[in-house]
């Protein structure tokens, strides 16, 4: 339902109704997360250099240490505002944030396509462990509490990193991550059940990494294992989280947008799911 608001702003009104938007933009700014540019190696074999990698670090006042979250991008990378409004959310919540970028330092413009994708999607995985080595090192990150966050093709990689160990030979046995998030992930392949709390959120009218399959998956895991919280979104498409996807349009034959409800919805369950098992 939709209701119409009319206003009638007399002159004093107005002047604070300025005062008001510019104190707004003010407080707006100062809680906006800022963003460090930093750089990390993927994880490799002993002896072996991994690729180097660019991120973004961010993280709440004090010393810590806090809990972390990772967060993997989609296949043509995170756009300049979610990428804010991810760790705007994040830091506020009390959490380190690291945001890969997976193609920046490999010229890579984007991994949409299937040829581009299955040459990527095992260096992402590498990247994913690589961040979460770099956090341990950081004294303001407590490592026991780091989950990653994942979006699209990040989701599948955010999937994997929580449904196998086999890169966790090559980091200290205590580090692993704790949760994981992953925002319409595709699931048109087997995917092992995941290994520590996860949630999945999709929406119904996906076209591009649809939901049928991800609840095939989730029936297939069945109950047996940590909890698994999976969410379909009615009336909502691929890309819901993004605000630079309002309006809609046309991405690679695939309609993506933005969906406020969802979006909202989505980040107090992904701030839910990781109170729960980071704090």
């Amino acid at each position: 339902m939709r209701t119409a608001v009319t206003w009638r702003v007399t002159w004093p009104a107005t002047v604070a109704l300025v005062f008001w938007c510019i104190a707004s933009f003010l407080v707006a700014d100062a809680l906006a997360a800022s963003l460090e540019r930093i750089a990390f190696e993927g994880a490799s074999k002993p002896l072996t250099p991994g690729d180097r990698i660019q991120g973004f670090l961010a993280k709440p006042d004090g010393t810590g240490p806090f809990p972390a979250v990772i967060g993997l991008h989609g296949c043509g990378g995170m756009h300049e505002t979610t990428k804010q409004k991810l760790a705007d959310d994040l830091v506020a919540w009390g959490y380190v944030t690291l945001l890969v970028d997976s193609f920046t330092t490999r010229d890579i413009d984007h991994a949409c396509t299937p040829d581009r994708f299955v040459g990527i999607f095992s260096k992402r995985t590498t990247d994913a462990y690589g961040a979460l080595a770099f956090l341990a090192r950081q004294p303001f990150v407590d490592t026991r509490r780091v989950a990653a966050v994942g979006f699209s093709q990040g989701a599948g990689i955010t999937l994997s990193v929580a449904a196998t160990r086999s890169f966790e030979p090559l980091l200290p046995s205590n580090l692993r991550f704790r949760a994981a998030v992953a925002f319409y992930p595709s699931c048109r392949t087997p995917l092992m059940r995941p290994e520590i709390p996860t949630l999945v959120l999709i929406g119904a009218l996906d076209d591009w990494t649809p939901s049928e399959y991800c609840s095939r998956r989730v029936d297939d895991w069945g109950t047996d294992g940590p909890p698994i919280e999976y969410v379909v979104y009615p009336g909502t498409h691929h890309g819901f989280y993004y605000p630079h996807l309002k309006p809609g349009r046309k991405l690679l034959g695939h309609w993506v947008e933005y969906n406020g409800e969802a979006a909202d919805n989505a980040s107090e369950r992904m701030r839910r799911l990781l109170n729960h098992h980071l704090n």
